[in-house]
């Protein structure tokens, strides 16, 4: 928690500086949720820093809607770490909220970042949140689809295939389906065989006859829980 600022105090709104936020951040109890603006209002960096350094304990849901543009490498580091990445078609200002009841956005100045706990305040820019993420796009779903090679090999990954089984039935070679594997346990920053398996079974891709949209809403696929 921000030192000297509480969420009931009698300043609503209070101005800080961008190295204090991952103090609220490590004060998380159930989720945070952030979204891309660009600087000053990018909180990427914040958020991958707290998952990546454990700030953010298990229990708490973490979540990021950003554009198609993103920085692929940060989300796939940001996807090994287990944050939740959605794509929004349209752009918007850049903002991090705290179990729904602290919210960190722009300023308005250079780099100036303002906490916000005016209930109101908060409760409006969550409900901006969820209305876009529920009709977002997975980020797996735009950049990490598999092709139809590729969901042979995971069907054969799952069904329990060694490579070289894999291989013979799909006639290449052993390295070109491990080639394949660990392409795309980047894509979706799987960190085992094991979690690709998983993941792919979360965002549809081994169902028959359903196109693997990596959860996307609109097209009436399911959406990956969080």
């Amino acid at each position: 928690m921000i030192t000297g600022f509480r969420r009931a105090g009698p300043e609503p709104v209070r101005e800080v500086d961008r190295a204090r936020v991952l103090e609220l951040v490590r004060g998380a109890d159930r989720e945070v949720f952030a979204t891309g603006g660009g600087a000053p209002s990018d909180f990427r960096d914040t958020l991958l820093r707290a998952v990546r350094g454990g700030v953010c304990g298990p229990q708490v849901k973490v979540r990021f809607l950003g554009g198609r543009a993103e920085d692929r490498d940060w989300v796939r580091e940001a996807l090994r770490h287990r944050v939740r990445v959605r794509v929004a078609e349209a752009s918007s200002h850049g903002s991090l909220l705290v179990d729904r009841s602290v919210a960190v956005v722009p300023s308005g100045r250079a780099d100036g970042l303002l906490v916000v706990v005016e209930p109101s305040l908060v409760t409006a820019l969550v409900e901006s949140f969820l209305s876009r993420w529920s009709v977002a796009t997975s980020w797996v779903g735009v950049h990490g689809v598999p092709d139809e090679f590729e969901r042979s090999v995971l069907l054969c990954l799952v069904s329990g295939m060694t490579d070289d089984v894999a291989a013979g039935r799909l006639g290449v070679s052993a390295r070109t389906v491990r080639r394949h594997v660990n392409g795309m346990m980047d894509r979706v920053g799987a960190r085992s065989r094991f979690e690709l398996g998983f993941r792919a079974a979360e965002f549809g891709w081994l169902e028959p006859g359903i196109p693997p949209d990596g959860g996307t809403a609109a097209r009436g696929g399911r959406v990956p829980a969080g």
